[in-house]
């Protein structure tokens, strides 16, 4: 039995192929060495005439074709510029030392004001880990991307370390959740470290770091100490060998927050530097961290990076922002990465606490060679820091330590 419906495609499709303009069949017809007369001077012209115009709308149609692509082109490269653009950059303002009152009893001291430039491609952030135990953040990181030299420069804060603050508890790690939860105040306060207000924030859920690991496949990393360690309290225990291994979210989550082993281990009391040891490991492993994450197999997980970061981290970054940070790092290599922890006393004690008391003039060279935004220097008039002077005293680069 035959189908009518399969010749009747047949035949439309051998219409649609036998179907030419006007202008196209007669051009063949008159051009045709079976014609049977000689063409006359009018047909001729006829003939010229129709492949002009049929030339004619050839390249009309090819301009048209070719702006509407360019139109397209100019949209998509205007949408990408407005969209994936740098942070803003904090502008510099005309300032005196610190926006500290001096106590009436205190003796003011005269200031300089100093006005500051913005060096070019240059840009400041913040990354604040928080850890389980009271919303505190135990990870500090304070970066600097010089765009222009490819250099990413990051300084580890240590989180005991001392700060000049209204409060009874003077560490650091207590910006964010003592300020409540406010960025604006927490980013006050580490200007009072730093000298300059960083331009970018990123708070970190401590799940995303685990995530993160988990999504890369994992990461090689060399274990240093032997690590055994049970927190009932939180539910959390580390209990890893040290050296070379294949660590996932859960177990790179141990080693990046390991600091000393339970007591009477056999494997003894794990870092005798305690955070600073931490800090150093937590170094190296991000390090290695970002290698991984910048390998070019990793590109193809974007959207799972992008879901992590809107699930388990708060910023002042739009995501055209962090698509420019990401293009920018792509750019470097490991060597062009350098991390560092603020100089500092790490084994000091102050306000009935151990902390770390920074060390003044080692903390400027960082801050100016490393971190600092501004052409100009950033001298300890500009600090509001808490140190000791060559006599072993505490006292405030601001000229008053302030009460609880």
């Amino acid at each position: 039995m035959k189908r009518s419906g399969n010749n009747d495609r047949e035949r439309k499709s051998k219409k649609e192929k036998d179907v030419m303009t006007e202008d196209t069949q007669i051009i063949k017809d008159l051009n045709t060495d079976d014609v049977p007369h000689r063409k006359t001077p009018e047909e001729r012209a006829h003939i010229d005439a129709l492949i002009e115009n049929y030339q004619r709308k050839k390249r009309r149609r090819r301009i048209i074709a070719l702006t509407v692509a360019v139109i397209v082109l100019a949209a998509i490269f205007i949408a990408w510029k407005i969209i994936v653009r740098p942070p803003a950059q904090v502008t510099p303002t005309p300032t005196p030392s610190s926006a500290v009152t001096p106590h009436p009893s205190a003796r003011p001291s005269e200031k300089p004001v100093v006005s500051y430039t913005r060096k070019d491609g240059f840009y400041t952030f913040v990354v604040l880990g928080k850890d389980y135990e009271a919303d505190l953040t135990d990870t500090i990181l304070v970066g600097a991307l010089d765009t222009v030299n490819r250099k990413l420069n990051i300084v580890s804060i240590p989180r005991d370390t001392l700060v000049n603050v209204s409060r009874r508890y003077k560490k650091i790690n207590g910006l964010y959740s003592h300020n409540g939860y406010d960025m604006e105040k927490a980013k006050e306060e580490l200007k009072s470290l730093l000298g300059f207000t960083v331009d970018s924030y990123v708070v970190v859920d401590i799940e995303a770091f685990v995530k993160i690991v988990d999504t890369i496949g994992g990461v090689w990393f060399d274990v240093p100490v032997n690590m055994d360690y049970d927190d009932p309290v939180q539910d959390f225990h580390i209990h890893i060998e040290a050296g070379y291994q294949h660590l996932d979210g859960e177990k790179a989550l141990g080693v990046v927050r390991f600091r000393q082993n339970n007591e009477n281990s056999p494997y003894g009391p794990g870092y005798l530097g305690a955070d600073i040891d931490r800090i150093a490991t937590q170094q190296a492993f991000m390090k290695e961290l970002a290698k991984q994450c910048l390998q070019i197999g990793n590109a193809s997980k974007v959207n799972e990076f992008a879901q992590i970061w809107k699930d388990y981290v708060l910023t002042d970054l739009t995501v055209g922002n962090m698509v420019w940070y990401g293009l920018e790092l792509l750019k470097l290599d490991s060597s062009s990465m350098d991390f560092m922890t603020l100089p500092a006393n790490y084994n000091d004690y102050a306000f009935g606490m151990a902390c770390c008391v920074v060390n003044l003039d080692e903390w400027l060279d960082m801050i100016n060679t490393k971190l600092s935004p501004y052409k100009e220097e950033i001298t300890k008039d500009a600090l509001n820091v808490i140190t000791r002077d060559e006599n072993g005293n505490l006292y405030a680069t601001s000229g008053i330590i302030l009460g609880d």
